[in-house]
């Protein structure tokens, strides 16, 4: 019978080594409390000079798509203009934040264009849509109250960065939707003026 080869053998005690390693950081992963964004969340204010807001019940299929997320649904009125603010904190389900466009075509609607728009401390994503002759517009964004990118691979990336760090790497990016109440066109500077808030977020 031959012996195993020594490099063989070192191979063998490297993956077993990966194995457990994998396994303790999933325990880490679904066991370890982090603090959440609901401070943040709760920060956004409700009303401020020149705009109003007032929050949203959400629908029985949006509970059952944010699980256990923190989840701020609310309408504003600012300079004659109605939006609707949608933040999304998954620090509590991760499955809860993901790429919005698959919300969007999930709801029926058909993605026309997608264009980058540049804020203050980053980028977000312009949703042009449409459903049945009807055309829509929507901001995405992710942030983690200082830095905005549009990416969900990059909000992955950085949700699982937190948790192996134990919450050393930084804050808990949430998703942010901005979209008209009504439809139709989204003027973002001209929300970003009339919803100062938008840029704390």
């Amino acid at each position: 019978m031959k012996a195993s080869h020594p490099i063989k053998r070192n191979a063998q005690k490297i993956l077993w080594v990966l194995l457990g390693l994998v396994i303790v950081l999933g325990i880490v992963w679904e066991n370890v409390d982090l603090p959440d964004a609901s401070n943040r969340l709760e920060r956004i204010p409700m009303e401020g000079l020149g705009f109003a807001g007032k929050d949203l019940e959400l629908s029985e299929v949006e509970e059952e798509i944010f699980g256990g997320a923190n989840v701020l649904n609310r309408l504003y009125v600012a300079s004659g203009a109605q939006y609707l603010l949608t933040v999304i904190d998954g620090s509590n389900d991760r499955h809860a934040v993901h790429d919005p466009m698959y919300c969007f075509k999930g709801a029926g609607w058909g993605i026309q264009s997608v264009k980058e728009k540049a804020m203050t401390g980053g980028v977000g994503k312009v949703l042009k849509l449409e459903r049945d002759d009807t055309t829509a517009e929507a901001l995405i964004w992710y942030s983690d109250g200082h830095k905005k990118f549009a990416s969900p691979w990059e909000y992955w990336w950085s949700a699982t960065l937190r948790r192996i760090t134990l919450g050393k790497s930084g804050a808990e990016p949430v998703l942010i939707i901005l979209q008209p109440a009504n439809g139709g066109t989204l003027n973002v500077d001209r929300a970003f003026a009339a919803l100062p808030l938008l840029r704390a977020i």
